[in-house]
């Protein structure tokens, strides 16, 4: 999908007598408040970064988003004035989602973390106090990518 200029996507927030409607994507889970948008159409997935430690390939495959994520979505509409948001999955799907998307650090190649941390000064990788831990093979990943690229 060919991007907007600035000009085209700042006709989102100019005032519109129309219907707006809202087909849920990452994008709508930001907490960018479009003005008058009162429907929201959320498909209930999204391409979600994910590292495979078994073939070492960073994909983004389309999955379920999590509970918070399709509440973010709703969020969007009705901001001001009453909206509806039409989920194209039943309750049930939703109530069997898990309740957060894993953090990122858990689901991403750590290279461009450990070369940041590095050039912070900030130790021991594996010794770091993170609030999610990585998995440790993930780290041992991402050392031995930038090793290979020379960035370590």
């Amino acid at each position: 999908m060919p991007r907007l200029s600035n000009s085209e996507q700042n006709r989102v927030f100019q005032s519109h007598h129309g219907r707006r409607i809202v087909l849920a994507t990452n994008v709508a889970e930001t907490s960018l408040t479009v003005p008058g948008i009162k429907y929201v159409i959320d498909p209930g997935t999204a391409r979600i970064s994910r590292y495979s430690f078994r073939t070492k390939v960073q994909r983004l495959p389309i999955e379920p988003v999590s509970q918070a994520s399709a509440n973010q979505r709703k969020g969007r509409c009705g901001r001001v004035s009453e909206g509806i948001c039409i989920r194209l999955y039943s309750e049930q799907d939703f109530l069997s989602r898990p309740e957060f998307t894993d953090p990122e650090i858990l689901r991403t190649n750590l290279a461009s973390v450990i070369l940041q941390m590095t050039s912070l000064g900030l130790g021991d990788i594996a010794a770091f106090p993170f609030v999610e831990a990585p998995d440790k093979r993930n780290v041992q990943d991402g050392v031995r990518l930038l090793e290979e690229l020379g960035g370590d």
